[in-house]
Parts: C-alpha cells; sequence; structure tokens
C-alpha cells in the first residue's frame, strides 16, 4: 500500500470516528436536555419558600398541602417528559435510562420518607433536607459520569457540602428553609438551564 492510499485510509477512519462521536452526541442530547432539572428544580424552590412563608406566618400552616400538590405534578411531569424524550430519541439508550432511573429514585425515596413520616407523626424536616441533599448529589454524580460533562460534579460537590452542612448538630430552622431553596435555584435549575442551552446548541458540521 502507498503513502497516498494509507493517508486515504487515515483520513477516512478520522472521519468515520468523528460522525460517530456526532452521533453519540446527538443521541445523548436527544434524551438528556436537564428538562428534570428544570421541573424539580422550580417546583422544590417554590415548595422550600412556601414552607418558609408558612412557618414564618406568611401563610397559614399547611406543610401537606404544599409538598403534596408538587409531588404529584413532579412527578406527572417528568413521566411526560420521559416518555416524550425516548420517543424522540427513538432508542433505548442506556444513558436515558440512567438519566431517568436517577431522578425516579430521587421521587420515590422521598416520596416514601415523607408519606410514612407525615402518616406516623415522625416528620423531621431536617433528615429530609438530609435525605433529598443525599439523593440529589448522587442523582448528579450518575448524570456527570453518564453526559460526560465534568461541571456537573461540581454540582455533586455543591449537594455534598449541603449535606455536610446539615449533618452538623444544629437546629432546622426557619433559615435553612431558605438555604435549601436557594440549593434548589443554584444546583438543580440552573445547571438544568444551561444543559438546556447546550441541547439547543447544533452539533459540529462535517467538512469535505
Amino acid at each position: 500500500m502507498n503513502n497516498k492510499s494509507r493517508k486515504d485510509v487515515e483520513n477516512a477512519a478520522d472521519d468515520l470516528a468523528l460522525i460517530r462521536r456526532m452521533m453519540e452526541a446527538g443521541r445523548r442530547r436527544a434524551g438528556i436536555d436537564g428538562s428534570h432539572m428544570i421541573i424539580w428544580g422550580a417546583l422544590l424552590m417554590i415548595g422550600f419558600f412556601a414552607q418558609y412563608a408558612s412557618v414564618v406566618g406568611y401563610i397559614p400552616p399547611a406543610m401537606l398541602m404544599i409538598w403534596l400538590p408538587i409531588f404529584i405534578v413532579g412527578n406527572a411531569l417528568s413521566i411526560y417528559v420521559g416518555h416524550k424524550h425516548k420517543k424522540r430519541s427513538n432508542c433505548d439508550s442506556l444513558s436515558l435510562e440512567a438519566y431517568s432511573s436517577a431522578w425516579a429514585t430521587i421521587g420515590i425515596g422521598a416520596i416514601i420518607y415523607f408519606g410514612i413520616s407525615v402518616l406516623t407523626g415522625a416528620f423531621d424536616p431536617k433528615t429530609m433536607a438530609l435525605l433529598s441533599s443525599a439523593l440529589i448529589g448522587g442523582a448528579y454524580f450518575v448524570i456527570a459520569r453518564i453526559t460526560k460533562i465534568k461541571s456537573l460534579y461540581l454540582v455533586v460537590v455543591g449537594w455534598w457540602i449541603v449535606l455536610s452542612y446539615f449533618s452538623m448538630p444544629m437546629p432546622f430552622d426557619h433559615e435553612s428553609l431558605l438555604i435549601m431553596a436557594a440549593c434548589c435555584a443554584l444546583l438543580i435549575l440552573l445547571p438544568g438551564q444551561m444543559m438546556r442551552r447546550a441541547q439547543d446548541t447544533p452539533l459540529p458540521e462535517v467538512k469535505d
């Protein structure tokens, strides 16, 4: 094989590798666009602000009336978005399944604790904050691994810092609710919007 033929083969291999990377990026973007983060970030932020307003007396005490609709709406929207993305991607992507499962784990874990603790009168807001921080941090770790977006590891560290903070021996007061609301805005909603913007960015074209 002469030098020209060898060079043509190498160029063809490089082009094939580029196309494969673009297809994988497109497949990953087809289902993982931050929609779940935007949904849950907004709903949880609203929920913590509403609970804060209830604790300080701006609105009547109604914890169940605050969080029950949030869980129902959040899970309904998550299921709808998950089916929509799976249909749009037109493939059974392992990355998409892992992404959806990570958020489903958060919802299931939170609902189990919230439901049983409220029914038995053992609900503890600090325990809920610890559980949520651990679950969300774990979910972001999975998402960072499957999307290869290194900046998401900063979000993971952020939630682990929140987990460490609330693990210290101190009361969970109304200011803690504001902290959780801010964390939901900065560590769920904002990354979701950034991923949505990245998803809308066109992929590079293959040049002749």
